[in-house]
């Protein structure tokens, strides 16, 4: 099974409507209009070193890896809460969670560490512990 590397482009759509800022993508989606069926349709290729195109044909959409979501979540919420990450062993779940004294404040979890790490960004933008664009 390929494990997931980055965030899809809904994903970080999602993101910047919430107000952050994603140019700061380490990676990025790219993708082209094409002509099919009598009407112009938006392609996103996930391997564009196998696709044999002219590179100004290409418009990129930034995305994030999981290291760039933990580069964004802080290490700290409130004084107490500290950024946890762990996975359960039976279940095959990771766990993205904000702990401190014995209490959790926040968690997700996933099949999937950055999906639970996404979550996590989106919970912490609405919550306004991560600056907006413009803040």
């Amino acid at each position: 099974m390929k494990t997931k590397q980055v965030l899809s482009v809904e994903q970080m759509e999602h993101l910047q409507e919430l107000g952050l800022s994603t140019s700061d993508g380490s990676m990025c989606w790219c993708y082209a209009l094409s002509y099919k069926n009598a009407k112009w349709e938006l392609e996103i290729y996930e391997d564009v070193i196998d696709q044999k195109r002219d590179s100004n044909f290409w418009e990129t959409l930034p995305t994030y890896t999981l290291q760039d979501i933990l580069d964004k979540l802080p290490p700290v919420i409130k004084k107490y809460y500290w950024l946890a990450i762990r996975v359960s062993a039976h279940k095959g779940m990771w766990y993205v969670e904000y702990n401190g004294r014995g209490c959790t404040l926040s968690y997700f979890y996933s099949e999937n560490l950055i999906d639970a790490a996404y979550e996590m960004l989106c919970w912490c933008i609405e919550n306004g512990d991560v600056e907006k664009e413009g803040k």
